[in-house]
């Protein structure tokens, strides 16, 4: 092929690999998608044919998370982005740079179609900050700096509309990337002297670390931090790792609910590290301590007004806040053992003891203890959560996957399929409610087609037990939210997983001895009592 005389669909191929994007998702149409296969294929990414958009999506925002690119989809017109709306959503409140591919109408066909014709632009535009471009003749410096953009601190998704005659145009010139070495850094400011003297003056910080910091580059220098200022550490679901369940200073999760509250008021200082307002519950801030916040974006709204901010590349803001830390001036009178007496308090207060039957810490726990933590674990929405984000021993960012900004359902299984593709060797594990499960089933179809690594635990309670909780917490009558348990070993065996049931401590323990050694898609369909549910919402979130 001729490189001066490439088509457009070609150079964005060929752009997007060069970013480090290597799989294409989604359900194509009969237009431009089929054009972007056959380009994408040429330059080494390979298509995952998917059973919904929405899950395509997910799947690419996942997987470009995990990369470090952004992640790439497709789907058709009309129907195909509809259905793909809930997992741009997913994108933008859990922070995944995805460039979603559309197909569109080509110029004069509004002028006398109606079938599948809505304002696709209208519909997308209030999830995107990155925008949307619409190509009838590439500007291909424009659009070079747009998808430089989906690579950035603020992971976004963007969606782009293009015709198919514009994927086959020609590009006659050759465009240089538009990447750029960051070389920002914190410079000596007002703030920056101000939080310093806060710090070491400090007698009992308490830090709370958010997504921004849960990246393997940032994971040392937080860690680094935190040793030398000898805090307590909580973190959110999304930035769970960054600092290991098995370090020291660990002392839980962070949501802005109740468990945390016993050692955040202990504290004369909070300091924020990446915290994203969009990880946190729906209560009000409930601390008077003086906060820092250390980000690399400003959030508005926020659940505060910190009194110092540093908005700058957290590396920086860590580098030289490490360095100034004074030892000899510090006050601190946090000890290892205070801070296990919270991390022991944490834990106390989520687990569920039943006098029979499987809960959910019990499912968590053995799965953690047999696959010794090793598959990247993905989270969906729903009651099960608690357990799963608890007492899962994440070792680095990114070991448990969770939508938290939009927590959707349906998440956790296709998370796991992106991230089983990402890591073949480490594979992954998803755990899902039995609702969310019901929300992706035909992707069943596609782990199988992928002989993906990848093991589905399903707590089946046979209801949306986060919602009845809440329903039984109003002292509500029965809302019909229950359902017959359906049996999904059977449905998974039918697609070919290797795949178990469960009702007690013995079956699911044989369940998942059997299951570690599979190399390849099974299921694990976990009979769970829900009855102690509602007791750990409440220690939870209060």
């Amino acid at each position: 092929m001729n490189e001066q005389r490439q088509t457009f669909v070609d150079w964005l191929a060929q752009r997007l690999h060069s970013m480090g994007t290597r799989y294409l998702f989604g359900v194509p149409g009969g237009g431009c998608s089929l054009d972007l296969i056959d380009a994408t294929a040429r330059h080494k990414i390979e298509l995952v044919l998917t059973a919904r958009e929405d899950a395509a999506v997910i799947m690419a925002g996942v997987y470009g998370l995990l990369a470090s690119a952004p992640g790439l989809a497709l789907c058709t017109k009309g129907p195909g982005l509809a259905s793909a709306a809930n997992g741009i959503a997913s994108a933008s409140l859990d922070r995944m740079s995805v460039l979603l591919v559309a197909e569109t109408f080509g110029p004069g066909e509004l002028n006398y179609l109606s079938h599948q014709v809505y304002d696709q632009s209208a519909l997308v535009r209030p999830l995107l900050q990155n925008g949307q471009y619409d190509i009838l003749a590439p500007d291909y410096e424009e659009l070079d700096a747009w998808l430089s953009g989906l690579s950035g601190p603020t992971r976004q998704p963007a969606v782009m509309f293009p015709t198919a005659d514009a994927f086959r145009s020609l590009n006659n010139k050759k465009v240089k990337s538009s990447v750029k070495t960051s070389t920002i850094e914190l410079i000596e400011t007002k703030e920056l002297v101000v939080a310093c003297e806060m710090i070491n003056t400090s007698a009992n910080p308490v830090v709370i670390l958010g997504l921004e910091a849960a990246t393997a580059t940032l994971a040392p220098e937080v860690r680094k931090f935190v040793e030398t200022l000898k805090a307590p550490v909580l973190s959110t679901y999304m930035a769970a790792g960054t600092i290991p369940a098995s370090h020291p200073n660990y002392a839980g999760i962070f949501t802005g609910g109740a468990i945390e509250q016993r050692c955040v008021n202990e504290a004369d200082l909070i300091i924020l590290i990446g915290l994203d307002p969009v990880e946190l519950i729906r209560k009000p801030w409930a601390y008077k301590a003086p906060v820092i916040d250390l980000c690399e974006t400003k959030h508005v709204p926020h659940y505060l007004v910190p009194n110092v901010q540093l908005c700058a590349p957290l590396e920086s803001s860590l580098n030289i806040l490490t360095a100034k830390l004074d030892p000899f001036s510090s006050k601190s009178s946090w000890t290892n053992d205070k801070i296990k007496d919270h991390r022991e308090g944490f834990y106390k207060g989520l687990e569920i003891s039943l006098e029979s039957g499987l809960s959910s810490t019990d499912v968590v726990k053995i799965a953690a203890t047999i696959f010794e933590g090793k598959p990247r674990l993905s989270v969906d929405a729903g009651a099960h959560m608690f357990s799963a984000c608890a007492f899962w021993p994440s070792q680095e960012p990114h070991d448990i996957l969770i939508s938290n900004g939009l927590a959707t359902m349906g998440f956790a299984f296709p998370a796991a399929l992106a991230a089983a593709l990402y890591d073949p060797i480490r594979g992954s594990l998803a755990m899902t409610g039995d609702g969310g499960l019901l929300m992706c089933l035909g992707e069943l179809n596609t782990a199988a087609k992928l002989k993906a690594n990848i093991c589905i635990i399903v707590f089946n309670d046979g209801c949306l037990s986060l919602i009845d909780i809440k329903r039984e917490e109003r002292q509500m009558p029965d809302l019909g939210l229950s359902w017959d348990r359906p049996d999904f070993a059977a449905v998974a065996k039918g697609f070919g997983f290797k795949s178990w049931k469960a009702e007690s401590i013995d079956e699911f323990t044989m369940a998942c001895v059997k299951a570690k050694k599979q190399f390849g898609p099974c299921l694990i369909d976990v009979k769970i009592d829900p009855s102690g549910y509602l007791e750990q919402m409440k220690s939870l979130r209060g």
